[in-house]
């Protein structure tokens, strides 16, 4: 059943994770501060139009502010250092889909990551435009697997997340087991942890397995989970980065 409170609390937690405060959320819209307070305190629900602004302003589909979709994450923890959170979370098996490069069918090391630094946008999108029903939000995610082990064993991936293994030809399958991961978004304040004005995703991985994990006692994950680069924009300049752990 639809609760107005738990709504409310979607909202926040949607617009705290873009870092944008109540009366920037309001300007993009075009509705007062108080209008976003009084959804977020559960007091009223904004009209069919404002939903969609609403949605497309906080980077979710509808569906995800109204909680109509499967949930996919759950929160554990939130560690703060300065003003970065640093999410604990359990995510469950997932399927990916679109272009997997795997090194072992390249001669080399630097044969292989030239492969992924020439993969061209146009392959990337025609593989994404055959994906069989995409899971929502659509992200591009990028996929890391086994980039802490020896070359032969890694690949690279251009993935979003999909709901069946059932893909078209062209299409490269992998699924991701359940895992606990901790997920870091690429704020000003995650870029001031390594001296940087803006950062990338992957900037943060080295962040989170050289100094955070250690500090607050965690390990690489060894059950087949992978390191994701999920960007939330289609410009890609910001997202969030996941690293698959187990507590020691």
């Amino acid at each position: 059943m639809f609760n107005q409170i738990d709504f409310g609390k979607r909202v926040r937690e949607f617009r705290t994770r873009n870092n944008f405060s109540q009366r920037e959320t309001a300007l993009m819209i075009g509705v007062s501060e108080q209008a976003v307070s009084k959804w977020e305190n559960g007091e009223c629900l904004p009209d069919v139009y404002n939903l969609k602004l609403l949605a497309q302003v906080l980077r979710v589909s509808v569906d995800s502010l109204l909680d109509t979709e499967i949930q996919t994450e759950k929160l554990v923890e939130t560690i703060m250092i300065g003003g970065a959170a640093f999410e604990i979370i359990e995510k469950p098996k997932t399927i990916l889909a679109g272009k997997i490069l795997y090194a072992k069918d390249f001669p080399s090391g630097e044969k292989f990551n030239s492969a992924i630094d020439g993969l061209s946008e146009d392959e990337k999108q025609t593989a994404f435009g055959k994906l069989a029903e995409c899971a929502l939000p659509v992200y591009d995610i990028n996929l890391s697997v086994n980039f802490w082990l020896a070359v032969k064993y890694r690949a690279y991936g251009f993935v979003r997340e999909v709901l069946t293994e059932e893909q078209p030809d062209g299409v490269d399958v992998f699924k991701n087991p359940a895992s606990l991961y901790i997920r870091a978004y690429t704020g000003k304040e995650t870029a001031q942890l390594i001296s940087r004005e803006r950062c990338e995703i992957w900037e943060l991985f080295a962040y989170i397995r050289d100094y955070f994990m250690p500090a607050h006692g965690f390990e690489m994950a060894q059950n087949g989970a992978q390191e994701l680069e999920v960007f939330d924009t289609f410009e890609h300049k910001s997202g969030y980065a996941y690293m698959p752990v187990v507590k020691k």
